[in-house]
């Protein structure tokens, strides 16, 4: 339960809670063109706003998870059937402390992800552990919509550039034409792309995991037994901060690792040149279409080849294999 206090009151560690001020909203948020000042208020209209995207249909499984953990996680702001007064100014405070929330919470041992949101300086709201955790589920949640949303969107405003109001007109009279051009500047674009559904995907996951601790805490909030001095709500909660622990630990592991894990550059190069290949053998296929020449597989393995940024002819192949473009039909 979210408390709007009127006067200062103590926390546990001592430190006055003051009244929850009223929130200016988000500064700088905007997504698919969409200026977001409210994550409790303002995701329908993101959500919206994307639906309209050329490429939305490809990317709709995305989207959909994405959106729905956003739901699950304002939910946590529910009191009787509307939103807590202190959903806006507490998930407002977090989405702008974010980055220094997640410092912390790499290196913050035992403690839990709620403690160290209220631990931090000048964060003076009132909120269960469950809506702390939910609220920063929320917050990555929604920054895995930004950078998705706002890759998609960007390709279309790059094709704008051609002629604004040609774009316009083929948009509404001609959108398989309009789609063309989007998918042209798309494969134009290719490595901003893999860098878009990386970034989209450890997004997500992490907000799953934290959003999944959230519906812990609110299960630990909810129980009150008592037997024998056994007290389940605190077992519960012990348990989370080793959760929390382990997993700091291991994210703190891993930041120090740094770009030295093979694994994950190989796949990165892996993926880059992949792409690359896909764009540079789709654009000499197409320019053998348009020139009514035929093109062997040989031939176009070769072209690739002479590009001298692929890689082996072996290499290539295999790209080119998995690519659904060898053979050629």
């Amino acid at each position: 339960m979210c408390i709007a206090a009127t006067a200062p009151q103590l926390r546990g560690d001592g430190v006055p809670n003051m009244p929850i001020e009223p929130s200016t909203g988000i500064e700088e948020l905007e997504i698919a063109g969409i200026d977001v000042k409210c994550l409790i208020q303002d995701m329908d209209d993101v959500e919206r706003a994307i639906r309209e995207l050329a490429l939305y249909r490809e990317f709709n499984e995305h989207f959909r998870q994405a959106f729905d953990l956003i739901n699950d996680a304002t939910s946590f702001w529910l009191e009787d059937g509307s939103y807590a007064l202190c959903a806006e100014p507490v998930t407002t405070t977090v989405f702008e402390l974010r980055d220094v929330i997640d410092d912390h919470a790499s290196i913050a041992g035992a403690a839990s992800l709620p403690n160290v949101i209220r631990h931090l300086p000048g964060f003076n709201h009132q909120a269960t552990d469950s809506q702390l955790a939910a609220t920063f589920a929320l917050v990555l949640g929604t920054e895995a919509v930004e950078v998705l949303g706002n890759w998609l969107f960007e390709l279309e405003l790059a094709t704008y550039d051609i002629d604004a109001e040609l774009l316009e007109q083929l948009r509404n009279d001609s959108p398989r034409q309009y789609l063309a051009l989007v998918e042209k500047e798309r494969f134009r674009r290719s490595g901003t792309e893999i860098k878009a559904r990386e970034r989209f995907a450890e997004l997500l996951g992490e907000a799953k995991q934290t959003l999944s601790m959230a519906v812990l805490y609110r299960q630990a909030e909810n129980i009150d037994v008592f037997k024998t001095g056994f007290n389940a709500s605190s077992l519960m909660h012990q348990m989370l901060d080793e959760a929390f622990s382990a997993k700091a630990s291991k994210r703190g592991h891993e930041a120090g690792k740094g770009n030295r894990d093979p694994e994950s550059k190989i796949q990165s190069d892996t993926m880059y040149r992949r792409a690359n290949i896909k764009a540079a053998a789709e654009k000499i296929i197409s320019g053998r279409l348009i020139e009514k020449r035929s093109l062997s597989d040989a031939e176009l393995t070769n072209l690739l080849f002479d590009q001298n940024v692929h890689g082996t002819k072996k290499t290539i192949r295999d790209h080119l294999t998995i690519l659904g473009l060898r053979p050629l039909k």
